[in-house]
């Protein structure tokens, strides 16, 4: 064979090789996403994310990291529909005070809310809807200033 033949047979080999390897590249956007899934809270795909990896060359430490970052992030998600839950049960009762004119009810119903969950653009908007409907009524936190 002629040495053009074996130089064509290497490039077409090598070219293989780089197609088939998994790049770190790849490796590395691979686990972004799944730490990206794993913020928004879809658990579900972050895990399928992280399993495809183990199936691929990345280094333990890799793997690590996105477990790491899963658990975190499983931990916030928890929190967040714990709240969700806490708002969905402690709104009625809020407007329903606000509705029978109770306004130092509806304030120290949120004022519990947030002091556990803290404040959201949601509670701060329920917390001007009860100062405008309640003007003349000082509100509780700004007599203990």
């Amino acid at each position: 064979m002629r040495l053009r033949w074996w130089l064509l047979a290497l490039a077409l080999l090598w070219a293989i090789w780089l197609i088939a390897k998994p790049s770190n590249r790849r490796i590395e956007a691979q686990m972004d996403k799944a730490i990206a899934l794993a913020t928004e809270c879809k658990a579900r795909d972050a895990q399928s994310e992280l399993i495809a990896l183990r199936k691929t060359k990345a280094t333990p430490e890799q793997l690590q990291k996105v477990q790491k970052a899963l658990n975190e992030a499983s931990a916030a998600c928890t929190r967040k529909r714990q709240r969700d839950k806490a708002w969905r049960e402690a709104k009625p009762g809020i407007q329903s005070a606000l509705a029978s004119s109770s306004f130092e009810r509806a304030r120290t119903r949120l004022r519990a809310f947030t002091k556990r969950w803290g404040e959201d653009e949601e509670t701060r908007a329920l917390q001007d809807e009860i100062d405008t409907r309640a003007p003349e009524h000082r509100r509780a936190d700004e007599v203990t200033r």
